[in-house]
């Protein structure tokens, strides 16, 4: 994908060093232990895509923390979610320079602001009626991964992180390549040291192949819902919905994902108290993906009666907005 105001990274994929493995690592899953991952840190509890927010959920008993990267213009790796920088999360505080013709920031792109820029944004002044019991953090900046890996890291050296790629190919103006942003994520991955508790994600699925080629030592989570994995779907990079009868798990599994990630319950955004809720991850779902050799991650799951239909599914992990409510089922 062409990104015509998306500035290049400096750099090339790393090549796999002598530390990683030849192929994928299986991420944070496997027998006997359940993997309790925070939603964009926790995203029901603290401003999200936060430091405070991912040391919450780390706090609450996380042992994976889901976030969502992006390229600025002059090419910094930052931990935030939405394209554009929206009013319902950001408070411009001044401009970067004087008479800063980008100002204000707010309504822009990530990709066309510098870092500079971005770090003139209050996020944490904002909370999201969505969620009532979010608390603010005035005075919060957008960080950038390689500060929040480090961060993490001093208060749980063992927790993974599922960095999701944000990449449009429907939108090709608001993110930087698949090929830019993969070569980003490896580079501070390895300078920060954790390169064996990271998971790559993306709805889209160029990202994923892009990454299976770059860093074939770094395990991938395939992220879908039926707006991404559909007929004629422009998510799905080289793999075509139909090749496989709209069947997830094997696409999935030509991907070369170790882990597939749907939206829990159909249809979108539906609860188990809503009328046609219908359960995804149900227990048939989670055996035949299992049977193919991948974990089952989905989400966002929220409502506790939600959050006990999936757990008892057999899922290898759940990400949720709310680490506690998980936690106490869980105990």
């Amino acid at each position: 994908m062409d990104a015509p105001h998306a500035t290049a990274h400096a750099g090339t994929a790393a090549a796999p060093r002598a530390t990683h493995a030849a192929g994928p690592a299986r991420g944070p899953w496997r027998p006997g232990f359940f993997d309790l991952e925070g939603h964009r840190g926790a995203r029901g509890l603290v401003v999200e895509n936060t430091a405070p927010s991912f040391l919450r959920a780390v706090a609450l008993g996380a042992s994976t923390l889901e976030l969502d990267v992006q390229l600025t213009a002059d090419g910094a790796l930052v931990v935030w979610h939405d394209p554009v920088v929206g009013a319902d999360k950001a408070v411009d505080t001044g401009p970067a320079v004087p008479s800063d013709t980008a100002f204000p920031y707010v309504g822009t792109p990530v990709v066309d602001l510098t870092l500079g820029q971005l770090s003139c944004l209050d996020v944490g002044r904002r909370t999201l009626p969505a969620f009532p019991e979010q608390q603010a953090r005035p005075g919060t900046r957008i960080p950038l991964l390689a500060d929040v890996l480090h961060a993490v890291q001093e208060v749980d050296p063992e927790v993974w992180f599922l960095v999701e790629v944000k990449c449009d190919p429907t939108r090709p103006e608001l993110s930087s390549t698949p090929e830019d942003l993969v070569a980003a994520v490896v580079d501070v991955v390895d300078a920060a040291g954790v390169g064996g508790r990271v998971v790559l994600e993306s709805f889209d699925w160029r990202v994923l192949e892009h990454a299976r080629r770059a860093a074939p030592w770094l395990p991938l989570a395939a992220l879908a819902d039926r707006r991404t994995f559909a007929p004629g779907s422009a998510w799905t990079g080289s793999l075509r919905y139909e090749d496989h009868d709209g069947d997830l798990i094997s696409a999935a599994v030509a991907l070369g994902a170790v882990a597939v990630a749907p939206a829990y319950a159909e249809p979108y955004g539906a609860t188990a108290a809503d009328p046609g809720f219908r359960l995804v991850t149900d227990r048939e779902f989670v055996d035949r993906a299992h049977a193919a050799g991948l974990a089952v991650v989905p989400w966002t799951v929220n409502a506790e009666r939600d959050l006990a239909l999936v757990i008892e599914a057999g899922v290898d992990g759940l990400i949720t907005d709310y680490p506690d409510r998980a936690a106490r089922l869980l105990r």
